[in-house]
């Protein structure tokens, strides 16, 4: 009687290249090393995640993608902390290709968040994402990306979005979601515009 509408979306093409890692579960793995190779120029990709490159390099690759209309987000943690910047990364990409509800985070959500801000930071417990929003001085926070992991509790959920909603500026924004696999505590993804 009833059938499900079927919709068509393309499906998302990721690339992702952090120091000491050697593979992804999600997305397509390029290692920092091949990152101005064929895997870069041959694929029409619609976001890098990148993180550990030289001002330098940053500065080339900006161009390369640029000129593939490739969005490049550049993952950093004020303390250099790569733990962090590798369980925010793969729980973000986990979380866009995955079908877990609510399927409310999508690929757009970071772009805009990366297109609003000079700098994102990577956080993988609520208590050093909170220490930082409060005693940065780098530029105001425009925005975030939060996902509660395994069994956070309702109303924890809601006490971290307020928390961090406190620190971000009253034009600014924040998609939160819960991601049941995350690695660590919790995924956190500032936006800071310096």
């Amino acid at each position: 009687m009833f059938e499900p509408i079927e919709i068509d979306m393309d499906e998302l093409l990721l690339a992702i290249s952090l120091p000491e890692l050697d593979s992804v579960p999600n997305g397509t793995f390029i290692p920092l090393g091949d990152i101005w190779g064929s895997p870069l120029q041959d694929s029409n990709f619609d976001a890098l995640f990148v993180s550990g490159l030289f001002p330098e390099q940053s500065e080339k690759l900006v161009q390369v993608c640029a000129g593939k209309g490739l969005e490049l987000v550049h993952f950093e943690n004020p303390s250099n902390d790569l733990a962090a910047i590798h369980d925010v990364v793969l729980n973000l990409a986990d979380k866009l290709f995955s079908d877990e509800m609510p399927n409310n985070i999508d690929i757009a959500d970071i772009r805009n968040l990366n297109q609003s801000s000079d700098f994102l930071f990577a956080f993988n417990s609520k208590s050093s994402a909170l220490d930082f929003m409060t005693a940065q001085e780098i530029g105001v926070i425009v925005g975030g990306v939060y996902l509660a992991h395994g069994g956070a509790e309702l109303d924890e959920y809601e006490a971290v979005n307020k928390e961090l909603t406190n620190h971000i500026s009253e034009y600014g924004f924040l998609c939160s979601s819960f991601y049941g696999l995350g690695r660590s505590e919790c995924t956190i993804l500032l936006g800071v515009k310096g």
